[in-house]
């Protein structure tokens, strides 16, 4: 029986990263712009080298948050969300439970780690990945503390012969779900740091609440309530699927990195999804997890650019997309302990570490002069080697 679970899982696999490729080929997205007024409250966040933590874990289990039974076209009606809620014990048992049970039971002031997935993820194979996804996380932290939630949206849609429509439909959906991890975060204890991880179509969902708790608009609607409020937030972008300017002033996204206090993107330029995403439409930007943060989007960003990072993973990726060719590598997960678990603010003693190399197309320029740093106040924290 085993066997024949992990042949059908790894069939399934195979599938997604077959469907990823075809929708990443033919989508065709819906641009949207807004203007505002950058009303930022910037942070200075120390650089750690390794992580020395002997605090022991709260809890041995995660949280699945299913977005499934939300409303996920909001022609008919608004976002309104309802949530499917499962306790997991460190993977051996699970349980249904509820928001409030979360909220009462995740810790004040120890991070909670948001993970989203991308396209085409089936429902059969939501636990599977998020036991192992528990697991890659709890290899990275050293022993820090942290609580996670799996946020699981309705991903898995049927390729028709209509493929753009489809994969249209999906990009809408990923956006849309945006407003349902804002109100997650926003039931969140307002002294809980919040790092949130985004794979591939996962990342849109990720920039789209971003942009939301900025104020921002979405398929025409604004979040009524969630805000940062002084949150803390870190963002990780991982074989990230969507365009590398979103995030440039006047883009879709243009208001996300007002809600985070840095984002690090993993590249990956042999990524075989992500290097035909360009194609899928005549003067297609290409996949921020291909090429990272171009040197056109560090100028167009301004002093923001200082918030952002490029990590180049192709050496240690290779020829791949799918969540388990990350997840796989603990490595990865404590080169990003800064991000993900506050490894500087939980560290007594810090150093500097050297940045990892990247693609000299992608190289960030120097950073800020004294006066822009005044001004800016920000130091993005380096990847732990």
């Amino acid at each position: 029986m085993t066997n024949l679970n992990s042949i059908a899982i790894t069939g399934r696999s195979v599938v997604r990263v077959t469907l990823v490729a075809i929708a990443l080929f033919c989508n065709s997205p819906l641009f949207s712009q807004t203007v505002f007024e950058d009303a930022d409250v910037q942070r200075a966040l120390p650089i750690v080298d390794s992580v020395s933590c002997d605090v022991c874990m709260p809890d041995s289990g995660y949280w699945i948050v299913s977005t499934a039974p939300s409303p996920q076209s909001f022609y008919d009606t608004p976002p309104v969300f309802c949530a499917g809620v499962t306790r997991h014990e460190d993977g051996k048992s699970a349980r249904k439970s509820s928001l409030s049970e979360l909220q009462q039971q995740l810790i004040p002031g120890i991070p909670v780690c948001i993970v989203v997935h991308g396209s085409f993820m089936d429902w059969p194979s939501v636990a599977p990945e998020a036991s192992t996804t528990w697991h890659w996380l709890k290899a990275g932290s050293c022993g820090q503390p942290f609580q996670m939630i799996y946020f699981s949206w309705p991903s898995d849609r049927p390729l028709t012969a209509l493929a753009s429509i489809d994969v249209a439909v999906l990009g809408k959906r990923a956006s849309r779900n945006g407003f349902y991890l804002a109100s997650l975060i926003e039931k969140l204890p307002p002294e809980c740091p919040v790092s949130l991880i985004g794979h591939s179509h996962g990342t849109r969902v990720v920039s789209s609440s971003l942009h939301l708790m900025a104020g921002g608009v979405v398929e025409g609607f604004q979040h009524a309530s969630a805000r940062c409020n002084g949150r803390r937030i870190r963002t990780v972008f991982i074989a990230s699927a969507i365009d590398h300017d979103w995030l440039n002033p006047g883009e879709r996204f243009d208001r996300a990195l007002s809600s985070t206090e840095c984002l690090l993107a993993m590249t990956n330029h042999l990524d075989p999804a992500l290097m035909i995403y360009p194609f899928r439409r005549i003067g297609s930007s290409r996949a921020l997890g291909c090429t990272g943060f171009t040197s056109k989007d560090y100028t167009k960003l301004g002093s923001r650019g200082g918030k952002v990072r490029n990590l180049d993973v192709s050496s240690q990726i290779g020829v791949g997309h799918l969540w388990p060719n990350y997840a796989s590598k603990p490595h990865l997960a404590r080169q990003i302990g800064n991000y993900v678990f506050f490894s500087d603010v939980i560290a007594q003693s810090v150093s500097a570490p050297a940045v990892p190399a990247v693609p000299d197309e992608v190289v960030a320029p120097a950073k800020p002069g004294i006066a822009e740093m005044m001004h800016f106040n920000q130091a993005v924290p380096e990847p732990a080697m």
